[in-house]
């Protein structure tokens, strides 16, 4: 007899993990996703948004040296990296993104970011 399956048979259907649904994050990340350098402009003059979105990046600016993938988790490091060119190319005047890209990125910027903004290639 094999442990338990002649006996008591296979898991009622309400004892079965339901399946996966859709993953929410990425409805709600198109959602309220930047569109365009305007947004961008406009989120880093809203006074709440804008003070933290700097104070962030100086914190992980803090942490050069590390993996990003290892502080943040890959998947935010890409976010991040998707954030820092959009924000470097939005306010060129404001440094802290730019020494992001350098910092993490060996100054490159994220290739699908720029696509998506339709943004013409640095250089």
């Amino acid at each position: 007899m094999t442990a338990g399956v002649e006996r008591f048979g296979p898991p009622k259907r309400s004892m079965r993990r339901p399946a996966r649904p859709a993953p929410a994050g990425r409805a709600l990340s198109q959602r309220y996703a930047i569109s365009s350098l305007d947004e961008a402009r406009s989120y880093l003059a809203d006074p709440v948004l804008g003070p933290r979105l700097e104070d962030c990046t100086r914190l992980v600016l803090a942490q050069q040296g590390r993996s990003l993938a290892h502080v943040l988790g890959p998947v935010d490091a890409q976010k991040f990296h998707s954030s820092m060119t959009l924000f470097a190319r939005a306010a060129p005047e404001a440094p802290h993104f730019r020494e992001a890209l350098d910092a993490f990125f060996g100054g490159e910027e994220d290739e699908a970011t720029i696509a998506r903004l339709g943004l013409d290639r640095p250089g």
